[in-house]
């Protein structure tokens, strides 16, 4: 009878018990986190490039921005906004290099174009760039 009871309590006990499944929000930015060969083709320069870079996203969970590690193989850091499957990089002026442009994110790779003006050099010309980003 005690064993009965005992059973029929840790029954009632464990029945009443809800399991919660809380689902953390989807970050698009996610989907672009990596590390990643470039291969980059100037259209200015005809000329195909190929380094490593990294691209990170900003500590803001309430943020869209990303950060590419060595960008254009220069050792700059750009920011980029990211909106679905979507990458705009926007006008900014970083170490001497004026850069813009914009990308997206096709089965895994990362399509960028893009232009980018060296402040530095001689008549200031600016390069325009496609580059795909295969992950490491």
């Amino acid at each position: 009878m005690k064993k009965g009871l005992l059973l029929i309590s840790v029954l009632a006990i464990l029945s009443s018990c809800d399991v919660t499944y809380v689902e953390a929000p989807f970050d698009p930015r996610d989907n672009f986190l990596g590390r990643f060969e470039a291969e980059e083709y100037s259209e200015t320069f005809d000329q195909l490039s190929y380094y490593n870079l990294r691209i990170v996203k900003d500590s803001d969970a309430y943020s869209n921005s990303i950060y590419i590690r060595n960008f254009y193989a220069v050792d700059i850091e750009i920011f980029g906004e990211v909106v679905g499957n979507r990458i705009t990089i926007p006008r900014q002026i970083i170490g001497g290099y004026i850069v813009e442009g914009t990308g997206r994110r096709e089965n895994g790779d990362i399509y960028l174009t893009y232009s980018v003006e060296d402040t530095f050099s001689r008549g200031n010309i600016t390069d325009f760039c496609n580059t795909v980003l295969y992950r490491r």
